[in-house]
């Protein structure tokens, strides 16, 4: 093969023979391989010959992802402002958008969008305050992928009805003001660590969701209106959920000076219906963790929901939850549960008082098709009690295999893969 030489004097890559071979390429290649380049990067090749002199402006991507490099957002909103200023107004594949405080991203946003966008991300995380996006509807007919990150969120809905090709949705970080979130086309939807500050439920429609990831939030948990193609969904729930309480079994103790409105406006939904369980009820696959101070899962058991199509089930037991409700009626409403994993640890803290209404192993027998349970514990004391639910259960010893860890407290987290 031959040596690769650098020419200082134009800092142009050329072979042995002395020919450039990648200034030789088609322009579309050449913008293509621009593309995976942080835009400035881009934009500075332009140096390197007169045929790189504008292939950055035809460059179906737009990376601001490299904010440190600049000295000030002042420099940054001055450097993307003649940016798209002399690019041309080519589709864009895909868009990353990162800024410091005051960064004038909501113009960048808007720009991306009206440029056909298939893959739009905005992520102002590590920004000292939330980035406040426009507060209108998209629309777009090109946008697939679509990522918010330490974003604000506040209008009356999230409605992604007029981006019919939109499938993938995620939020990390960001501050949800929205009553609901609104898509007939996503197929996977992620939302972490996000902060829903309304003094209501935000509820979540989407019929085409295949894929949840619900985890950490803040604030009240949303409600789920019905996921008839739900397959795989991850759930959880710590202490910084609001819907909890420090007493009652169902989070309705009325103690407002321990608990504040928390438990006492737990529901904000019809009496007869679930916040989270209804809309997990045809999920496959399932990882349900949550704090014992969360009682929205327990709540929603009191619905009678059912598990008619999970397969896999991974849950968090803990021996704050004396019955084991949750463990016990799962297992009871669902008839096709083949691989079981169970996560138990004890709760430091004084134990909530139930009134043992969960605790139905008299009347329980396990799915048939049961083929594996996976105990990963680190107590002795919750592992024999649930043991004897599962004997109880008619699971036989066999079935079962038993892991013992030191590191268990509520929030460990592993999945599928792992087990």
């Amino acid at each position: 093969m031959p040596e690769k030489l650098t020419n200082k004097g134009n800092k142009k890559v050329v072979m042995a023979d002395g020919a450039d071979h990648i200034s030789a390429l088609p322009d579309e290649l050449l913008q293509y391989l621009l593309s995976f380049l942080p835009s400035r990067e881009a934009v500075q090749t332009c140096v390197l010959s007169q045929r790189w002199r504008h292939q950055w402006k035809y460059v179906p991507a737009l990376r601001i992802n490299d904010v440190d490099s600049f000295y000030s957002v002042q420099q940054l909103n001055k450097f993307v402002h003649h940016l798209l200023m002399h690019r041309k107004r080519t589709p864009l594949y895909v868009c990353e958008l990162d800024s410091f405080r005051n960064g004038e991203v909501a113009e960048w946003y808007q720009y991306a969008v009206s440029c056909e966008v298939e893959m739009l991300q905005v992520d102002t995380a590590h920004s000292a305050d939330y980035c406040r996006l426009p507060e209108m509807a998209i629309t777009s007919n090109h946008l697939t992928t679509l990522e918010f990150s330490g974003v604000q969120l506040g209008h009356l809905s999230l409605d992604f009805s007029s981006c019919p090709k939109l499938e993938v949705l995620v939020m990390r970080g960001c501050k949800i003001l929205v009553q609901k979130i609104l898509s007939q086309s996503v197929r996977s939807l992620s939302i972490t660590q996000c902060n829903f500050e309304l003094n209501t439920r935000t509820h979540i429609s989407a019929p085409s969701l295949i894929s949840l990831e619900l985890a950490d939030i803040l604030g009240w948990t949303p409600a789920l209106e019905r996921l008839p193609s739900l397959s795989t969904a991850f759930v959880r729930l710590d202490d910084r959920c609001e819907d909890y309480c420090l007493h009652s079994y169902y989070g309705d103790c009325g103690d407002q000076v321990s608990c504040g409105k928390h438990c006492t406006r737990f529901y904000d939904i019809h009496d007869d219906d679930c916040v989270l369980l209804g809309g997990l009820s045809n999920v496959t696959n399932l990882e349900l963790i949550t704090s014992p101070k969360v009682f929205i899962v327990r709540k929603d058991l009191l619905m009678r929901p059912t598990f008619s199509k999970l397969k896999t089930l991974l849950l968090n037991v803990s021996d704050a939850d004396a019955g084991f409700g949750p463990l016990v009626y799962i297992l009871r409403s669902s008839p096709v549960l083949e691989k079981l994993t169970l996560q138990l640890y004890e709760e430091p803290k004084a134990k909530i008082e139930t009134d043992g209404s969960c605790n139905l192993v008299e009347q329980l027998m396990a799915s048939k098709k049961l083929k594996v349970v996976e105990i990963k514990y680190s107590k002795i004391v919750v592992l024999c009690r649930v043991l004897q639910i599962l004997n109880t259960c008619g699971v036989p010893r066999k079935k079962i295999s038993i892991e013992r860890t030191e590191l268990w407290s509520f929030g460990s987290h592993f999945s599928f893969e792992q087990t």
